[in-house]
């Protein structure tokens, strides 16, 4: 459920790069895969989950992590293109929520163009049974400007957010029980001088026959790095003792396909 208090949200105009690298620079990057971090103190431990809304024009999913991590996606099903994979760093001091984001697909969507749009920004988080309040104070007046109402995601058989933990990129795939998935790879540590970070976020329709998933991408943020994302049609192996999920597929070798595995924890 989302609802505005006043008017509609303005466009938001083409980003100057560099306050995007500064902004983006304000979370220290990690040595490790962002999800091994240390958790950290909270008063606020109602909060941490799988997120959703879902409505008939957008998904949005808000995973807050105990290790002061978030990952922010919005799948955008009348308008593909405005899609968001944002990954960063929460701080949270009781109810006050300060997102600071390290990557995004899309600057110009998220909870990263609010920061942009509104200098004075303000944000609170409240939990209540199974729902999520994320109140949004865009000038610093306390008043409510805006409200998203977040449904909790039980994580059940295949179905709620996966991440690679071998790697040290984010690699997260998502798979809803409405039937859309969403695969996001970010390559966190790579020198930007030699080979540019890459928020990729592909998203789209998919069917499960007994151990094989069958992918219907819908949006593919970055064509030309699909090779890193599982093939269309991987077999997959749910281990639910270890709360494991494993795909295999055949990818691009040096000289030839070879067999790739892929292995997902909660």
């Amino acid at each position: 459920m989302f609802t505005v208090f006043k008017g509609i949200k303005p466009h938001i105009q083409s980003l100057n790069p560099v306050n995007l690298i500064l902004l983006m620079m304000a979370c220290s990057v990690l040595q490790a895969n962002p999800l091994h971090a240390a958790t950290q103190p909270s008063t606020n431990n109602n909060i941490f989950g799988d997120w959703v809304i879902n409505t008939p024009e957008r998904i949005t999913l808000l995973q807050l992590n105990r290790n002061s991590s978030y990952l922010h996606l919005e799948l955008n099903l009348t308008t593909p293109q405005d899609s968001v994979a944002e990954w960063g760093r929460l701080d949270l001091q009781s109810t006050d929520a300060h997102f600071i984001p390290s990557y995004s697909n899309n600057a110009q969507q998220g909870l990263v163009a609010y920061q942009f749009e509104h200098p004075q920004l303000n944000m609170m988080l409240t939990s209540l049974s199974l729902q999520l309040a994320l109140t949004i104070d865009t000038n610093a007046d306390s008043i409510a400007d805006e409200q998203h109402h977040y449904n909790l995601t039980t994580n059940q058989s295949v179905y709620g957010v996966w991440h690679q933990l071998s790697t040290p990129a984010l690699s997260s795939l998502v798979l809803l029980d409405n039937g859309y998935y969403a695969m996001v790879n970010i390559n966190l540590h790579q020198d930007p001088q030699a080979n540019e970070h890459v928020a990729h976020l592909q998203w789209g329709r998919f069917e499960l026959h007994q151990n094989q998933l069958t992918f219907e991408p819908v949006f593919n943020s970055h064509p030309q790095h699909t090779s890193k994302l599982p093939s269309t049609s991987p077999n997959m192996v749910y281990q639910p003792n270890k709360q494991q999920l494993t795909l295999s597929f055949m990818g691009k070798g040096n000289l030839n396909d070879i067999e790739m595995n892929q292995q997902y924890e909660r």
